[in-house]
Formats: C-alpha cells, structure tokens, sequence
C-alpha cells in the first residue's frame, strides 16, 4: 500500500534510510492527519509525546524489527519530542534530529518582540483553548497577523513545503503557546547517550540555532551537520535528496540496523 506524506517531502528520508537498511514508522499524531480524535488539529505537548512512545512501542513489536535498536527521527517540534522520549527510554539506540525545536524560550521573546500584539492575540486564545473551549488559529500567516508562526518567510515556506493534493491544514489549537517557553529539551542534552545525527539550516530563523548547537556541544555522541537552507527548504526542491543521503550514511556508518 502506497503512503502518503501529508508534509513536505518525507518520502526522500523514509526511502533513504530504508534503502540504508532501517524498517521505517511514519505515523501522525493523534487530532491530526490520517490519525483518529476529536477535537481536530488538536495539540498537546504531552499527548504528542506519548503518541510518540507508543509508536515505539508499536515498533518493537513488529516482526523482523530488533526491539533494542529503535531509533527516533524528528523535525522541528517532534524533534524536541523525540529528544524527550529518547532520555526517557534507555532502549532507544540513537536520535535523527532535523532543524528540531529544542527551546521555546527564544521563540516566545522573539514572537513578543517582533509583534507584541500578535503575541497578545494569541496568548488570549491559548487561555481559552487550555480553560477547555477548544478554538483554532492559522498555523503559519504573515507577519501582524494572527497565527502562531509569522516570522519573514515562514508562511511561505509552510505552502512551499506542502506536496499537491495535501489534505495538511493550517490550523492549529493554540494551548501550546501558554507554555511553550518551558519547553526546553535541549535541557537534556548531556543525557542523549548514544549516537545523535542533528542537522542545522544556517538559515534556519524559526528554531533556535542557538540551542542547537548547545546540544550538539554537550551531547556525547552527537555529530552535527550544517546545511544552507531555511526550516522549510529540508522538505522540497533538491535539498531533500541530499540530506536524506546523508542521514542514511551515517545511519549506516553507525551500525545501528533496526532490523533483527
């Protein structure tokens, strides 16, 4: 059966890293995509998070899959979220980190300080939306508009980075962004203890650089690589193809077959 990638071009990374020799998982978290719950586009930190270990969890169970070398790939938020669930399992084998969002600290003061009333908008609904009225908001808009990421280009990068005859909807519920500056996985760098492939754009403006290469730095085993692109650009064009080779080469590189 034939699988639909309903963000960017996800297929160069899974087909890469199976050609590599890995069994690739692609799910969508609950609320959202193919996947089942009410209140659509729903989003919660911590039931992402446990969507995430009960694919893992789901993995180990497949025949063929050796349960003791999962390895957890994420992009931008789920790339904090694999970060989370990597300290928290020791079975996990290794970390794909892809432009992932390691501090929402830079992000909120960042937001206020560009567009204080934007941020004011939306701090407002993130209220209603955690007191139970669940209420959405455009993900991505331009900037002085209400949406949850209006940074210079991010807009554009979202309908850039979305394939034709994608069901991807720009709406999100906004109870993230009350807390979003606690959200800080890069906390937990010196605790990845085992082998990490993270990759920056260098003109990456919607996570934090910063934090980034702080994991990098303090993450035993990470090895860090830097490509010329936005947080988009990973996902169409030619730029796909190059990164995922490069993933399924250190994938190979570091011995870690998730096949028994």
């Amino acid at each position: 059966m034939a699988t639909v990638y309903k963000f960017g071009n996800l297929a160069a990374y899974a087909e890469a890293l199976s050609g590599a020799g890995a069994a690739v998982l692609v799910f969508d978290h609950r609320y959202l995509g193919d996947s089942g719950g009410e209140p659509r586009q729903h989003f919660r930190i911590k039931k992402q998070e446990q969507d995430y270990v009960a694919a893992v969890a789901y993995a180990r169970g497949l025949d063929g899959v050796d349960p003791e070398r999962i390895i957890v790939w994420g992009f931008s938020f789920s790339g904090g979220t694999a970060v989370n669930v990597a300290t928290k399992d020791p079975r996990i084998a290794g970390v794909m980190l892809l432009c992932p969002f390691l501090d929402g600290a830079p992000r909120v003061l960042g937001t206020v300080r560009r567009t204080p009333l934007v941020a004011a908008r939306v701090m407002a609904r993130a209220i209603k939306d955690l007191a139970g009225s669940h209420t959405l908001i455009p993900v991505s808009a331009r900037s002085g508009t209400l949406a949850a990421m209006t940074f210079e280009g991010e807009a554009d990068g979202f309908v850039a980075a979305a394939p034709a005859g994608s069901p991807w909807r720009n709406e999100i519920s906004p109870g993230l962004f009350a807390v979003v500056a606690l959200h800080r996985p890069v906390t937990k760098a010196k605790r990845l203890d085992v082998p990490v492939w993270l990759g920056l754009g260098e003109r990456d403006i919607t996570v934090s650089r910063r934090a980034i290469e702080r994991l990098s730095a303090r993450a035993p085993h990470a090895e860090l690589h830097r490509y010329d692109v936005d947080h988009f650009e990973p996902f169409y064009g030619e730029d796909p193809i190059a990164i995922a080779a490069d993933q399924a080469e250190w994938f190979a590189r570091s011995g870690l077959t998730t096949m028994g």
